[in-house]
Formats: structure tokens, sequence, C-alpha cells
């Protein structure tokens, strides 16, 4: 059970795969291969490592797309979490574009303040738990990844957020988005938008994050 997937109060089926006709679904594959083309899109998860269930899993299945992996998913430490990633984009022969979630949402805020945009075009940040201000019982967790970013990120981000978030108010999620100077995304009442929301393929998110990567990456996106 992922700890970070709190159940929606409502949800649109509309969200989910099976309600966008094939050639819908067919043109974000597409869009994915493009955008594949021009830089290495990177899954960032968060604790517990993004179950079969969790759209970053729907992604990396259906687009072919590379996750980030961690020695230890259920006792995270920073260090090594963020050597991890650190690896990754170093050893990547394109630019990263980074896919996070929840900790892992955390984990890249923190890893571009620290190394800057070096060798990384962009990043979609879905869900970030705020370890600063949530009264989660589950956040002693992770509360050594504290605290959260106050300052611009340096390269185009986008902050995408549910309404009924229980790790993440939507307040404090336009609150990060503005310190970080992060496009913000509505996701709808999605709860935390993990492995306990049906979410299939996400198409909601995924064109929310193409269109963004159209406009705000520096390279043209078709």
């Amino acid at each position: 059970m992922n700890l970070f997937s709190g159940r929606p109060t409502s949800f649109d089926p509309a969200w989910a795969t099976h309600g966008l006709p094939d050639t819908s679904r067919q043109q974000i594959a597409g869009a994915f291969k493009r955008l594949g083309q021009q830089v290495e899109l990177l899954l960032v998860p968060g604790l517990f490592g993004s179950g079969p269930d969790h759209w970053q899993s729907h992604w990396e299945q259906a687009y072919g797309l590379k996750r980030l992996h961690q020695k230890d998913w259920e006792t995270p430490t920073p260090a090594d979490w963020e050597a991890s990633l650190t690896a990754a984009v170093e050893t990547s022969s394109r630019p990263v574009f980074l896919i996070a979630h929840s900790l892992g949402a955390v984990l890249s805020a923190k890893w571009l303040c620290r190394h800057g945009g070096h060798r990384v075009a962009g990043a979609f940040l879905v869900a970030p738990a705020d370890i600063d201000q949530t009264t989660h019982p589950d956040v002693e967790r992770i509360r050594s990844f504290g605290p959260l970013p106050h300052t611009p990120l340096p390269v185009p981000t986008a902050l995408m957020a549910s309404s009924n978030d229980p790790w993440l108010s939507l307040p404090r999620a336009r609150e990060l988005a503005g310190q970080w100077q992060s496009d913000f995304l509505e996701a709808g009442a999605v709860g935390h938008i993990g492995s306990s929301e049906p979410l299939g393929l996400w198409e909601h998110g995924a064109t929310a994050m193409l269109d963004f990567a159209r406009r705000k990456l520096p390279f043209r996106v078709q």
C-alpha cells in the first residue's frame, strides 16, 4: 500500500484510459515519442517506487520511458536518493526531462536547487509531498528530505496538484509554484495522484505535461 495515495472524493472518468478515443491516445503516444527524441524522459518515483497501478508505471510501459531506480524505496535517505538522480543525469547522452511524483518531486526540486540546470531541460512535478506543513502522520518517514526549496528553480518546471490531496493543499501548491516560478496546473479532485487513484494512463496529466513542454522547453517540440 502506498502511504502517499489519498482516495479521491470525486473522479472524472474522462481522464481514465477508456475516456479518450483511440485517435487521441495515438496522438499522445506520438507526442511522447517526439518529445523523447529531444530529451531523455526520466520518471522519478516517490516513496515505495510507484507500483504497477501508478500512472508512472503505465507511462513507462506505454511510452517506453526510463525510470529512476533507488536501492531502498521504503526507508529513503536524501543522500542516497540524490546520488541516484545525479548518476542518472550525468550518464544520460541527452538533456534530461524529469517526470516526478510526490517525494520524487521533492527530490527533483531540491536536486535542481543544489546542482542547477546543467543537463536538465525541465521538470514536471506532480503532487510534491509538503514535508514542511503537512500534518499527515506518516510525514516522519520523509522528514529528512525537508525543508522544501523557497527559491526559483533554474529550469522550466510545472507543478501539478490535486484539490483534495492529503499531502499538499491547493493553496500551498500555488504558494510553492510561485516560489519555484513553476507553471501551476490543476489536476482536479484526484487525491495524491498516486497508486490508489484509478488514473490508468492519466491522459489529463499527459496532455498537460506535453503542452507545458511545447511552451516552455528551450527547443521546439512539435
